[in-house]
């Protein structure tokens, strides 16, 4: 339960770091695996499972307020059960994990609005510190807990899910390569991603120089 409590503040510290006043980058989800796998004692599978959806999330972000998998969790979780059962059930678990925290993302932003409606009011009518209390306490602890709550209850009560999980593993090695040939799929998918946003039209040099940088130094 202490575990489940401390990965739920962490959790809490990360999204709360987007939003600030600190900036630590816990919201990346290399930052969040590693904090996560100081705290269940194995950092190792932190930054494989948090490398791994960093690579995912390359280039992807909230723009105009849209909805994306939550990465961050997505490593908290992954970490939390890969510790025991292994990389491979751990990324499996922290890439639905990361889409399910979809939904509580947008019940999240719902229930914002009337938070920050009424930072608007205070606004306009000159209150600093009830615009404050509004947007540093109120609304940034909806956020907090949005992602603190879903975080406890896993750890706290999904053992037995992992289990499952862990058994079909062991009984179907398929499975297993499957996982392994989409996770080397996974960070291709995230450059494209990435490319995809950049000017490489106007600089092609650049990528050209990357790529054989990568390609005969790596």
């Amino acid at each position: 339960m202490l575990t489940a409590l401390l990965l739920a503040i962490w959790a809490y510290l990360c999204i709360y770091d987007i939003l600030g006043p600190v900036f630590f980058l816990g919201f990346r989800p290399l930052i969040a695996g590693f904090g996560a796998g100081i705290i269940v004692g194995d950092v190792q599978t932190g930054m494989l499972i948090g490398g791994t959806l960093e690579l995912m999330a390359l280039g992807v972000y909230t723009y105009g307020g849209a909805t994306i998998p939550d990465f961050t969790v997505g490593a908290i979780l992954g970490t939390y059960f890969g510790r025991d059962a292994g990389f491979e059930v751990g990324i499996s678990l922290a890439i639905p994990a990361a889409l399910l925290l979809t939904q509580v993302d947008v019940l999240n932003r719902f229930l914002n609005f009337i938070f920050v409606h009424r930072a608007d009011a205070y606004a306009e009518a000159g209150d600093e510190r009830g615009f404050m209390r509004m947007m540093w306490w109120t609304s940034h602890l909806i956020w907090g807990l949005s992602r603190a709550i879903p975080v406890f209850l896993a750890v706290a009560f999904g053992q037995p899910a992992v289990e499952a999980v862990s058994r079909f593993f062991e009984n179907n090695p398929w499975f297993n390569s499957g996982i392994s040939v989409t996770g080397g799929i996974l960070p291709a998918l995230g450059f494209a991603m990435l490319l995809k946003i950049l000017p490489v039209d106007k600089y092609p040099a650049f990528l050209l120089i990357g790529f054989v940088l990568f390609a005969y130094l790596k």
